[in-house]
């Protein structure tokens, strides 16, 4: 049975966290680097150490380098990590392009055990994504966390990765309602689990976080002070009421969720605690009404009462029958499944942006829900729930007229979507001047988004040696994913997100680099005998070499390039393999040599010969 939080505030002394803390790994490394900035040191545009700097600085903390010319500091991750350790840890500040060693730095090496554990906790906070406004924490090392926490602090590689996958991967372990199993469509099976159970306590480690001893894992003296101000100090008084509580958690992952109302739940008999959480979901909406409920089901069986007095209820008492129904062992009645499912459907799609058109949510909700939605929708009209009817019309959408599986197309169809329709498109870089990069490119109007990838790939220039994503209307189209979400790219045609002259459609190359494309609709043009394929009719601007650094790297580059005194400029004629910075010209482009290689694409799934 997991311990109580409660019941295991631990007990070390300032001085034993602070020495702990200043012998982690990230940290030490962070605070060598830092000492090494010392008064100040030269960053780059983008706010890094430069080149030649890098390379010293690498030299410094042991790391391997594959070049001795690298092309930028952000090419190179654990030197990376170091400095922006530094930077939430205050060791090192910037301003007006230079870096030099923080305040942080002296107070770290001199300064008392608290200020020292305030330093660490503040950075590793920052670091694992858990503060400041622009966090983002990983969740599964945050349920990593929780995890060795439950567990006592100690817990082997495999049970851990398993307990972080069942996690993520169910809304409330044992719930058979609709509200609960939609959530689960998105994770990987346990294959490799161990693996990444592995990877947790390495990022742990670094800040002293978690130590493996041979296949455990387990909480240092600092990872359960931290746990511990996490999962207990930091958790809705408990004498909070049932609202308060769930505006607190609703937003976590139901793990921590549970573990932080622990001590309000403590605090309450379990039918007296669920009331309270019933009452506060029927009257939230949301996910803050799903939180509800999945905390009083943390109240377990001792809580009937409380589910049996909303049992009358028409609509939100579906929630308390199909409660009853798992404790008797029975099946719950097809209607009320129907209606939680309702309720989580209308959860999903208000957080989705409400442009979204209904193809893609439709998509995605079956590529989550599978078969399992297409058995509870067609019951959504006899539920009763406010939100069934915009609910029923996400249905699956069929294939449009006039394209491959879908009906024949009505003589009076628009011309956007009769057969041999083409569209003028015009691709344009975001965020890049002087000169601006872009083509004008006639394609058919049923190219599937698959195919037109390649297309722009082909015309702008850029290697497909990167990730990408389209998004309209707030739906993203991509290779299908489970780890990145996408709809599937290839089940949608161009003509079924561009209608009109003016339509737009967003395309994103080389997350790392963060290449957005503008593409829009100019013109639909009439089928012409005999062209049936890709052309590039205008364009401007030679496309940026891969791996640049973005719009922002590759302005860089050019400046570089362009001054020979810059201490860079050598180092990135290399890269590019150029003789002299003459040999690239930023507004080199061909619409010849881009037809050349559209000529190429003549594969039996493209299907689009000139």
């Amino acid at each position: 049975m997991p311990f109580r939080a409660e019941e295991r505030e631990p007990v070390f002394s300032p001085e034993e966290l602070a020495s702990a803390a200043r012998g982690c790994p990230a940290l030490a490394e962070a605070a060598k680097l830092a000492e090494w900035v010392g008064p100040g040191r030269p960053l780059t545009a983008r706010g890094v150490l430069k080149p030649a700097a890098a390379v010293e600085a690498c030299d410094l903390l042991g790391i391997e380098l594959a070049t001795r010319k690298p092309r930028s500091a952000l090419d190179i991750d654990q030197l990376m990590l170091a400095w922006f350790t530094a930077a939430a840890a205050g060791f090192v500040e910037v301003e007006r392009g230079r870096a030099a060693a923080g305040a942080a730095l002296e107070t770290w090496a001199e300064g008392t055990a608290d200020e020292v554990l305030a330093i660490w906790t503040r950075c590793t906070l920052e670091c694992f994504g858990l503060a400041g406004e622009a966090g983002d924490p990983d969740a599964e090392l945050l349920d990593g966390l929780a995890v060795l926490y439950e567990r006592g602090g100690a817990i082997s590689l495999d049970d851990l990765s398993e307990d972080i996958a069942s996690g993520l991967s169910a809304g409330t372990p044992g719930c058979t309602c609709p509200s609960c199993s939609l959530a689960t469509g998105l994770l990987d099976d346990l294959a490799g689990a161990t693996e990444a159970g592995g990877e947790i306590v390495e990022a742990l480690a670094e800040f002293g976080v978690a130590a493996l001893h041979g296949g455990t894992a387990e909480l240092t003296s600092l990872g359960r002070w931290l746990t511990d101000f996490l999962f207990r100090r930091n958790a809705p008084a408990a004498g909070a009421d049932a609202a308060a509580l769930v505006a607190a958690v609703a937003a976590l992952p139901d793990r921590i969720a549970a573990l932080m109302a622990r001590p309000w739940l403590s605090a309450r008999a379990p039918a007296e605690a669920a009331a309270e959480l019933i009452s506060a979901g029927e009257s939230e909406s949301g996910q803050q009404r799903l939180a509800a409920l999945a905390l009083a089901r943390e109240c377990g069986p001792d809580a009937a009462a409380a589910w049996r007095e909303w049992a009358g209820d028409e609509g939100f008492g579906s929630y308390a029958r199909i409660w009853l129904a798992e404790q008797d062992g029975t099946e719950p009645a097809e209607t009320d499944l129907a209606w939680t499912a309702a309720d989580a459907l209308a959860v999903l799609q208000d957080t989705l942006a409400p442009d979204l058109p209904p193809q893609a949510l439709s998509g995605l909700l079956h590529d989550q829900a599978g078969a399992e939605l297409a058995e509870i929708l067609p019951l959504l009209a006899g539920t009763g729930h406010p939100a069934a009817d915009r609910l029923a019309k996400l249905l699956p959408v069929p294939p449009m007229a006039g394209l491959p599986g879908g009906p024949p197309l009505a003589p009076d169809a628009p011309a956007a979507v009769r057969p041999g329709t083409r569209y003028q498109i015009k691709v344009a870089l975001r965020d890049v001047t002087n000169p601006p990069v872009w083509r004008r490119l006639e394609v058919p109007a049923d190219l599937d988004l698959g195919q037109l990838h390649e297309v722009i790939q082909i015309a702008m220039g850029w290697e497909n040696c990167h990730l990408h994503a389209y998004s309209a209307g707030g739906a993203e189209y991509g290779i299908p994913d489970q780890g990145l979400g996408h709809a599937d790219e290839r089940a949608v045609r161009l003509s079924q997100l561009l209608a009109e002259a003016g339509d737009r459609l967003d395309y994103a190359y080389d997350y790392g680099d963060g290449w957005e494309h503008d593409l829009t609709l100019e013109e639909i043009l009439p089928a012409e005998a005999g062209t049936t394929g890709a052309i590039c009719t205008a364009g401007e601007g030679a496309c940026p070499p891969e791996d640049c650094g973005g719009p922002y790297g590759y302005q860089e580059l050019k400046a570089i390039l362009a001054d020979p005194g810059d201490d860079e400029h050598e180092g990135m004629l290399g890269w590019l393999g150029l003789a002299s910075p003459g040999d690239f010209d930023p507004h080199a482009f061909s619409a010849e040599d881009a037809n050349r290689r559209l000529d190429q694409l003549t594969g039996p799934r493209l299907r689009i010969v000139r």
